[in-house]
C-alpha cells in the first residue's frame, strides 16, 4: 500500500507538529519561570513579615526602655528634690555631695560638657550652673547656698563671662541646652 500525501495534508501535519512543539517549548520555559516568580514572591513576603516583626519587637523594646528610663529619671528627680529640701533644712556639705551624685546620674554629660566650654570653672560656679540646669530661680539658689540674691546675680555675671556669652544670650537657656 502506498500512501500518498498531498501537499495540503502535509502542510497541515507540519503546522500541527510545529504548533504542538511550540506549546511544549512554551510550557518548558513558562513553568519554571512562573515557579521562580511564585517562590520569589513568597520569599519577599516572608522577608517583609520578618522585617515587620523585627520592627514591632524593636519598637516594643525601645518603648520599654524609654518607660524604664523615664521612671529612673522621675526617681532621680524626686531624689534631687529631697536632697534640695535636706540642703535647705540642714545646710550641710554632705547633703551637697549626695545632691551632686544624684545630679550626675540625672545629667551624666553635664559636667564634662561645661568643662569643655569653660575648663577653669570653680566648684561654686559648677554648683551654680547645676542649680541653673535644674531651672531654679536666683532666690531659690540664694536660699540653698545661704547667700544673698545679689551675690547670686554677681556669680551669674561671672559665670556668664567665663562661658563667653554675649549680652543677648540668656545664661539659663544656654545652660539648659548643654
Amino acid at each position: 500500500m502506498k500512501f500518498k500525501i498531498d501537499t495540503d495534508t502535509w502542510f497541515i501535519f507540519c503546522l500541527i507538529f510545529f504548533g504542538i512543539l511550540s506549546i511544549f517549548i512554551f510550557l518548558y520555559v513558562y513553568i519554571p519561570y512562573s515557579t521562580r516568580k511564585r517562590n520569589t514572591k513568597r520569599r519577599n513576603n516572608r522577608i517583609s513579615r520578618k522585617l515587620e516583626n523585627f520592627e514591632r519587637v524593636e519598637k516594643k523594646y525601645i518603648q520599654h526602655k524609654i518607660i524604664d528610663l523615664e521612671s529612673k529619671n522621675e526617681q532621680l528627680k524626686v531624689t534631687l528634690k529631697e536632697d534640695i529640701t535636706k540642703i535647705i533644712n540642714s545646710k550641710q556639705d554632705a547633703d551637697f555631695e549626695a545632691f551632686f551624685s544624684n545630679f550626675e546620674k540625672l545629667y551624666p554629660d553635664f559636667k564634662t560638657s561645661i568643662y569643655q566650654i569653660a575648663p577653669n570653672l570653680t566648684s561654686n560656679e559648677l554648683k551654680l550652673s547645676a542649680f541653673l540646669r535644674l531651672n531654679l530661680s536666683s532666690k531659690e539658689i540664694s536660699n540653698l547656698l545661704n547667700i544673698t540674691p545679689e551675690s547670686v546675680n554677681k556669680a551669674r555675671y561671672r559665670l556668664r563671662k567665663k562661658l563667653y556669652l554675649s549680652a543677648n544670650e540668656d545664661l539659663s537657656t544656654f545652660i539648659l541646652k548643654i
